[in-house]
């Protein structure tokens, strides 16, 4: 145990963990950008409050470290965490095996390939949407996986354009459901998507396909004076979509 501890306080994760002995964790991301995790937290248990988790099952998508599986773990039967970085599935495994926290599995993957064989009752999808390019699969994925919930945390462009667009000929148009913003991605990075590109989506374009996947009802987190200021600034949401 002792050098589990060791290990442990010689890494750097991308999230501060507080250990036993009343410590921090190290965090290899800059202090600025920090606060988003204080918001993500506290918009997660606000939800969990609402409702007795006990016996059912939770999906955290793309966990880095396993802070928000721990999270979730305080409130679900079973938790299953899925990362694409084998490194940092090791730290996560490394946390849990210190903090002694509950029935946590942690499976290498991406969603895009994720098949279980089974539905959970609610699926955790915090900071991923901005890092794909093709978003429809991943609310497919999440509408296939998630029994009930899906709570999803995404940047979304800062404006959202309404109209018609020509389908054949003036005479037969559609209406626009939302936008995608096209951005260079950073796939080299351990926060970075599995391409260099990635379609970040506007909030309409998140209620419009969130629905076409299932889901009738779509909540917003309404942020405090005191959150992280994306959050407050519209430039970042946190959503919870029910059946």
């Amino acid at each position: 145990m002792l050098e589990l501890r060791g290990r442990i306080r010689r890494q750097k994760r991308f999230c501060e963990f507080r250990l036993p002995d009343g410590t921090t964790t190290e965090s290899y991301i800059e202090p600025r950008f920090r606060g988003i995790h204080a918001t993500r937290d506290r918009a997660l248990r606000a939800f969990l409050a609402r409702t007795d988790r006990r016996g059912q099952r939770a999906l955290d998508v793309a966990c880095p470290e396993g802070y928000f599986a721990l999270t979730l773990a305080e409130s679900f039967g079973h938790v299953t965490a899925l990362d694409k970085n084998r490194s940092s599935l090791e730290k996560a495994r490394d946390i849990v095996r210190l903090l002694g926290s509950g029935p946590v599995e942690f499976i290498e993957g991406s969603l895009e390939h994720f098949r279980p064989g089974q539905q959970f009752d609610f699926v955790l999808c915090f900071g991923l949407l901005y890092h794909v390019e093709n978003p429809m699969q991943i609310f497919r994925q999440l509408g296939a996986l998630a029994q009930r919930e899906p709570f999803v945390e995404t940047q979304v462009l800062p404006f959202d354009l309404s109209g018609l667009v020509e389908d054949g000929s003036f005479g037969t148009q559609r209406p626009l459901r939302g936008l995608f913003g096209v951005c260079k991605d950073y796939s080299n990075s351990k926060e970075g998507g599995p391409t260099n590109t990635a379609l970040v989506p506007s909030r309409e374009a998140l209620d419009y396909y969130l629905k076409e996947s299932g889901f009738s009802r779509v909540e917003y987190f309404e942020p405090a004076a005191g959150d992280y200021e994306q959050f407050v600034r519209g430039h970042r949401v946190i959503l919870l979509a029910q059946r």
